[in-house]
Parts: structure tokens; C-alpha cells; sequence
């Protein structure tokens, strides 16, 4: 099964925009709201196993409202 199929995204807790999953460099995984720019932190992973874990696991952050959001100019 795709892992983008399994894992519900919420709307955005900043500003109620669309969430997208992303993986970056086949290490890590986050959540970032394409609107305002709001994202997780990262969950690294080593393992195929561990993978599909990180990327639940920011699924989760994000779910729950924990994000970072961008300031104005950075």
C-alpha cells in the first residue's frame, strides 16, 4: 500500500489549508501546509520499517496541531 493512501492529513492548524506530506532526500519525512507555510518538524528514518513510522509520525504532529510557522521575511 502507497503510504500517501494510509496517512489522513487534517487541514492546516495556522490558517485551515491543505497539508502535503513530503519526504526529502529519502531520509526524512514533514508535513508543510502548502498556503501558509506551516510545517512540522522533521522525523528521520533509516529503515523501510522506520520509514512508514516517521512519516505517521508527522502525520500525527500535524494532526494535533504541533507546527512551525514561518515569519514574515524568513
Amino acid at each position: 500500500m502507497e503510504i500517501y493512501d494510509e496517512i489522513e492529513l487534517h487541514v492546516c492548524p495556522c490558517c485551515g489549508g491543505p497539508g502535503l506530506l513530503e519526504e526529502e532526500g529519502g531520509y526524512c519525512w514533514y508535513v508543510m501546509c502548502m498556503d501558509c507555510g506551516a510545517q512540522t518538524a522533521p522525523a528521520e528514518y533509516r529503515s523501510p520499517a522506520e520509514r512508514i513510522e516517521a512519516a505517521r509520525k508527522v502525520a500525527h504532529l500535524w494532526n494535533i496541531g504541533k507546527t512551525i510557522r514561518p515569519e514574515n521575511g524568513e
